[in-house]
């Protein structure tokens, strides 16, 4: 009963409006903190779509919230600040805010800065979401092919103890990983495909059909000979 009145809310919306909003799969993964004690634990992250997560793989390092540019929406380099690796370090792991530009924007800043990852902490207490591209004519800037790190959403609640911790001057050590981020229970790899009901969205859509057109071989040929299992979805 809940899902046709739910069902019945958004043709009622769509005819109104001319569309309807809703959640849908958000990718997570698990993010642990290793110190300092009084935060210390497993959380949930929102996995941005854009970067190069590593699947399969964790990135063990230490949590900076800069002084400066703290939405990351300005080059760190202008304000002399740097997250490049020292000879036996950890790698840094930005916490920024979000805000005021594009998650992908924050990343390449981030980025260019030599971050190892980028944390964007929420402003609200909501659940989480997919952090997405830019969804604007620009979509094909060249930031967003050269972001090579992953970025991830947490709550407001997790980003405002971590600040509160490294303004103490306590260490913050961060684990993430992406080990169990695909599922394999029968040694298959099973992933879901999200289409849109049309391709009217100008250069982000194209993309998409660009990429059903020269995956479709790929997908079918790995799903006859049982690597993979693919649920195909239409928003």
């Amino acid at each position: 009963m809940g899902e046709k009145f739910g069902l019945i809310i958004c043709v009622w919306m769509i005819l109104l409006w001319g569309n309807c909003l809703g959640r849908f799969l958000v990718e997570k993964n698990s993010l642990k903190l290793i110190s300092p004690e009084s935060i210390k634990g497993v959380y949930k992250s929102g996995i941005g779509n854009f970067g190069v997560p590593p699947y399969s793989g964790n990135l063990v390092g230490i949590v900076v919230y800069p002084k400066q540019n703290q939405r990351a929406c300005k080059d760190f380099d202008d304000l002399g600040i740097s997250f490049e690796i020292r000879p036996g370090a950890l790698p840094i792991i930005v916490l920024v805010d979000r805000g005021d530009c594009f998650f992908a924007l924050k990343a390449w800043k981030a980025r260019k800065a030599g971050a190892a990852a980028i944390i964007v902490a929420d402003y609200i207490d909501e659940p989480l979401i997919t952090m997405d591209t830019p969804e604007e004519d620009n979509t094909f800037a060249d930031y967003l092919q050269n972001i090579t790190i992953p970025s991830v959403l947490i709550e407001k609640s997790l980003g405002d103890g971590i600040k509160t911790e490294l303004s103490r001057g306590e260490m913050v050590n961060m684990n993430l990983d992406w080990t169990k981020f695909v599922p394999n229970p029968d040694e298959r790899v099973e992933y879901e495909f999200w289409m849109n009901s049309h391709y009217d969205c100008g250069p982000k859509c194209d993309s998409q059909i660009e990429f059903v057109k020269n995956f479709k071989g790929v997908a079918k040929r790995l799903e006859q000979e049982g690597y993979t299992l693919n649920s195909p979805h239409t928003i």
